[in-house]
């Protein structure tokens, strides 16, 4: 599964359309997902309570991105969109899900 154009790129989409924060988002690797050019804090977890939605639907595995796990490591995996693609990876291998 390619997470950028199977999960991010298509939340991108719908948070355009739901989140006030997201107008600036772009469908990119490089992408900032928060602050300058990315999105407020609120906007970050109805961003994420999206992505976790999609990965239930095409994936068909719950995650929790904003866990533990995720904040507990020195580089955010939330700072932009390929962080954030490599981070779903790393959590999909481990719950026996193709990537």
């Amino acid at each position: 599964m390619d997470v950028l154009s199977e999960i991010l790129f298509p939340v991108i989409e719908e948070a355009k359309r739901n989140i006030e924060s997201a107008s600036g988002l772009e469908a990119s690797p490089e992408a900032p997902l928060f602050g300058d050019g990315g999105l407020d804090s609120m906007g970050l977890v109805q961003f994420i309570i999206l992505v976790e939605e999609r990965l239930q639907d095409v994936a068909g595995v719950e995650l929790t991105l904003a866990s533990d796990k995720a904040m507990s490591r020195r580089s955010s995996p939330f700072q932009t969109l390929g962080t954030l693609a490599e981070y779903i990876g790393e959590c999909l291998a481990e719950e026996g899900k193709d990537v």
